[in-house]
C-alpha cells in the first residue's frame, strides 16, 4: 500500500530526528475518522515529551507531504510494560523479563496447553525458551501466534 509506505517513511525521519526507535505505524478508518496510530519506543522510557515531539514533527511534515487527504487523528504512544514481542530481535532485547505467549493450533496437541507464561531464558536461531512454573519449554518462532511482556510483580 502506497500510503502506509510513505507514513512509514515519514514515521522513520521523524523518529530520527528525535532519536528514537520507530516501533509501528498503524492507520485505522476512512474520511475525516482516520486514525494514525504511531508507536515509538526508547531506552531506558519513552517520555512525554517524547511523544509531543514526535507528534508535532509528524504533524508538520504530514501537512507538507498531503499524504492524508481530509481530517485525521495523529496519536503517538509508547509499546508500553505489556509491549508485543514481535520477532526474535525483541525476545533477545528482553531476555531474563516475564512473557506470555501463545501458540498456533497447529502446534497444540492434546497434551501441550496453547499459552505459556515463565521468565524468557535464551533465545535460538528458531525457537525462544522459557522457564515456566511447571517446567522449561522451548518454543519454535513459527508456532507463535502472540507474544508479550507480563508485569512482574516481586
Amino acid at each position: 500500500m502506497e500510503i502506509m509506505r510513505r507514513l512509514e517513511a515519514i514515521a522513520k525521519e521523524a523518529a530520527l530526528q528525535r532519536s528514537v526507535e520507530l516501533f509501528s505505524v498503524e492507520l485505522k478508518g476512512q474520511g475525516a475518522r482516520k486514525i494514525l496510530r504511531v508507536t515509538i519506543d526508547k531506552e531506558p522510557a519513552v517520555a512525554i515529551a517524547d511523544c509531543e515531539g514526535m507528534s508535532r514533527d509528524m504533524s508538520a511534515m504530514l501537512d507538507v507531504e498531503g499524504v492524508l487527504k481530509g481530517g485525521y487523528t495523529l496519536e503517538v504512544t509508547s509499546p508500553g510494560i505489556e509491549r508485543p514481542l514481535r520477532n526474535k530481535t525483541d525476545f533477545i532485547k528482553h531476555t531474563g523479563k516475564l512473557a506470555k505467549i501463545v501458540i498456533k493450533g497447529a502446534a497444540n496437541t492434546a497434551a501441550v496447553d496453547n499459552c505459556f507464561t515463565g521468565k524468557i531464558l535464551s533465545v535460538q536461531e528458531d525457537s525462544v525458551t522459557l522457564e515456566t512454573n511447571k517446567a522449561t519449554v522451548e518454543i519454535k518462532f513459527p508456532y507463535i501466534k502472540r507474544a508479550k511482556l507480563e508485569i512482574e510483580i516481586k
